[in-house]
């Protein structure tokens, strides 16, 4: 069963048979915004299609590539006699037994979001194996957690994965808590989590899955990146220039930087050395000396020495306007953020204005624009439904790019 919470302060708790391991994040200030506790009735029939890439059990007990939602993990007599993470009177978990598939355990997707910033992600990971069971072959469980977030209507790009650590086989059931935290861009109000598995084998790596958990944060402790964003793209020479930027880094490992003609499928094409850990603004530079004719959409891709990875917003690029001034206001329609995208033909000064229906000047955003592509974003969160204007004007009127727009 999904619960939804909006107020409730999680106080972390020290439960017996709990360990916490693995791409670990302190979640500061923590508000659970969504939890997954499977409910408490076993699934009688499999869930719709997309939730997982597994099958539903059929028989007496689970076989390769299946998954039950059950109150005991025992669905294999090898396995151990366990009750479920939430402690609900019949409580259920999600247990699956991947064999040989790579597929996602168990996907989901979160809407509604309206604040950009920290977030944390965690679940209870538990190995069903007894020791010995394998006869000494076991393949120890462990899954990749990804973050993914809605661009456009029906795309997902990536935002955040991390991969545990193997789940170590026990003589006693134990939870383990596996978390990690990300950073939410503005505009972004879905998101998709996908837990898969990457342990392949015949026998041991079977596990059980239980209470999802979704958090808002004041801060992360253990964040690798912090403010990774493209802030400029600029023709140079025949290629484009992608400019970036941190503001803070810990045990940061490379920035790749993406290319896609679609949004969806991604090539790289330019790694670099990361800081490594850096408490101040850093700026990044790389190029594209194959630019497509038109359209390219961009992002960069962190990964970090703990088996972690970041990704920045995606940033459209349009070659043909560079020869001229354009403008750009999206998502279409916007709620807590509207972004600006507009082209200079040269560095100099210009002033973004957001104004109401009837004309009224809601607010104004001086930009030292660089010559090229220029980001600016108005915080839109108190603003009402309805239809409103943006400008972008330079200091002696000669250039005046306007569009119309909505909030949602």
């Amino acid at each position: 069963m999904k619960t939804q919470l909006y107020t409730f302060l999680l106080t972390i708790l020290c439960i017996t048979g709990i360990k916490s391991i693995s791409a670990q994040t302190v979640c500061n200030s923590e508000t659970i915004r969504f939890r997954e506790t499977f409910g408490t009735s076993p699934l009688t029939e499999g869930y719709e299609e997309g939730r997982t890439g597994f099958k539903f059990m059929t028989g007496s007990v689970l076989e390769s590539g299946e998954y039950a939602v059950h109150g005991n993990s025992q669905v294999r007599p090898e396995w151990h006699n366990s009750a479920d993470h939430t402690g609900d009177i019949n409580g259920q978990m999600m247990i699956v037994n991947p064999g040989q598939s790579d597929a996602d355990i168990y996907c989901d997707s979160i809407s509604g979001l309206t604040h950009a910033g920290y977030y944390a992600i965690s679940l209870y990971v538990l190995n069903v194996n007894i020791a010995g069971a394998c006869s000494g072959s076991a393949v120890l469980p462990s899954i990749r957690v990804e973050i993914e977030y809605l661009l456009g209507s029906i795309t997902y790009a990536q935002l955040s994965s991390f991969t545990t650590n193997p789940i170590q086989v026990t003589n006693n059931p134990e939870w383990v808590k596996i978390t990690s935290g990300f950073f939410l861009p503005v505009s972004v109000t879905e998101i998709r989590y996908r837990i898969i598995n990457t342990s392949l084998g015949d026998c041991g790596n079977s596990l059980a899955i239980d209470d999802i958990t979704f958090s808002q944060c004041a801060s992360l402790s253990t964040l690798p990146v912090k403010g990774l964003k493209i802030n400029n793209m600029e023709s140079a020479g025949t290629g484009t220039r992608i400019l970036f930027s941190t503001e803070s880094e810990s045990q940061t490992d490379r920035m790749i930087t993406q290319k896609s003609a679609d949004g969806i499928h991604w090539t790289d094409i330019h790694t670099q050395s990361a800081a490594g850990n850096s408490d101040s603004y850093r700026e990044y530079v790389s190029t594209d000396n194959f630019p497509a004719a038109q359209i390219s959409y961009y992002r960069i891709k962190q990964t970090d020495l703990k088996g972690g990875e970041s990704y920045s917003a995606v940033v459209k690029y349009n070659s043909t306007t560079q020869n001229k001034a354009s403008l750009t206001a999206y998502p279409t329609p916007f709620t807590s953020q509207l972004h600006l995208n507009f082209t200079s033909l040269k560095n100099e000064t210009f002033t973004a204005t957001l104004f109401a229906a009837d004309g009224l000047v809601i607010q104004r955003i001086p930009i030292s624009a660089r010559k090229g592509n220029n980001l600016v974003a108005f915080n839109t969160s108190n603003l009402k439904q309805g239809s409103y204007l943006v400008t972008v004007m330079n200091n002696d009127g000669s250039i005046r790019l306007t569009q119309k727009t909505v909030k949602q």
